[in-house]
């Protein structure tokens, strides 16, 4: 029994680790993929001034050359990268790849260090190695702890596998007495390097971990858990502006609970607290996982429905309508049922701009309230 209910949370616990970012902090994580874009790029730059300068000061050689070329490839991708974003949108995927990529390059010029030169130079470089940890710092950013723990992982093992070859395929003695420059081969320092990688790793999970619980208490709804009118502002903003880069359509749905006072008067606040969650919980169950739900206020919802035209919109809304109807709340202490009214503005048609949206969709709502409520009005009535 013990071991059922073991695994059922072990299997829980795997499946929450593996969902993707909710919209709200896959934003947060567009915004900090863009942030590493820009500081990407300076770095790097940065960064290529070491293998300039050893080009040109120092006589030529293939450590060196090559040095140079994975600096410079850096330098292209992270140019690459940084026009991409202005042009698409985020998705965790990308976060994904561009993680693995900062992480891989450092892997690669150490690589490039063993063959060309030293092996004891890609295992002892002391500039290179470091840039291991600004990449694991920038995953955090990216607000997916999937990325920090799975690509953080790669990294450890890519320079673990690096260390472990050099220990295994070449005569260190011999080559620390050849090179004495470069430093001996310490299993010990190795070992204290990987370590440093996987606590960093593990920092970075742990701020993700941290960062999530803070953000979703700033912009959500302590009762319902749904996302909050403040963060709807910044939200539908960037909402408005994929629309816009994408040529996509999407539907603002104003949801509103009919003749809600009632049920706080006669059932008292506590019943009606009940019937909001219950309401907040089918607007969730009932919506795509890309779709959006906000409490806008009091007994107020907003739903951003992507990809959704004028038909398709009212179809939801008018399922919703039904489900909401067939609800029934606090069975059997009080049995509360109680019905919802909507209306719905579609971008471009009904505007392009945040607050004729919502205005529109407001005034199709008083129109729904008016009409005698249960209802949806979808378009403004013809004249």
């Amino acid at each position: 029994m013990l071991c059922g209910v073991w695994m059922g949370n072990l299997g829980k616990a795997w499946r929450d680790f593996w969902k993707a970012p909710d919209a709200a902090m896959l934003l947060s994580g567009g915004e900090g993929e863009r942030q590493v874009a820009n500081v990407r790029v300076v770095v790097v730059a940065f960064l290529l001034v070491m293998p300039i300068y050893r080009l040109v000061v120092y006589p030529p050689n293939p450590e060196n050359f090559w040095g140079f070329i994975v600096a410079l490839s850096a330098m292209g991708l992270s140019v690459y990268i940084f026009a991409w974003l202005r042009f698409h949108a985020y998705r965790p995927w990308f976060g994904f790849l561009t993680s693995t990529l900062d992480g891989s390059i450092v892997s690669l010029a150490l690589v490039v260090f063993v063959i060309t030169g030293s092996p004891l130079d890609g295992v002892n470089d002391k500039i290179t190695f470091e840039v291991y940890f600004l990449a694991i710092m920038a995953m955090s950013l990216r607000q997916d702890r999937r990325i920090c723990l799975l690509v953080g992982s790669l990294l450890v093992l890519q320079y673990g596998l690096l260390s472990y070859y050099v220990g295994s395929h070449y005569d260190v003695k011999a080559l620390y007495e050849k090179y004495h420059y470069n430093g001996a081969y310490d299993v010990a320092d190795q070992w204290t390097r990987i370590i440093l990688m996987c606590s960093a790793t593990f920092i970075a999970y742990a701020y993700v971990v941290r960062s999530r619980t803070l953000v979703n208490r700033a912009i959500r709804d302590p009762m319902t858990g749904l996302l909050n009118r403040g963060y709807f502002d910044t939200l539908f903003g960037y909402e408005i502006e994929r629309a816009r880069r994408y040529q996509q359509r999407f539907a603002v749905v104003l949801v509103d609970a009919d003749h809600f006072k009632r049920i706080n008067d006669n059932h008292g606040h506590a019943a009606g607290d009940a019937s909001l969650k219950a309401l907040a919980g089918l607007l969730q169950r009932s919506l795509r996982e890309s779709d959006i739900v906000v409490r806008f206020g009091g007994e107020e919802f907003v739903l951003l429905l992507h990809d959704t035209g004028p038909e398709a919109a009212l179809a939801k809304a008018e399922s919703l309508r039904e489900a909401t109807s067939r609800l029934v709340v606090g069975a059997p202490q009080y049995a509360i049922q109680f019905t919802l009214s909507a209306g719905i503005a579609i971008y471009p048609d009904d505007g392009t701009v945040a607050h004729v949206l919502l205005s529109r969709a407001d005034q199709r709502l008083m129109l729904a309230k008016q009409g005698g409520r249960n209802r949806v009005v979808g378009r403004d009535p013809r004249p």
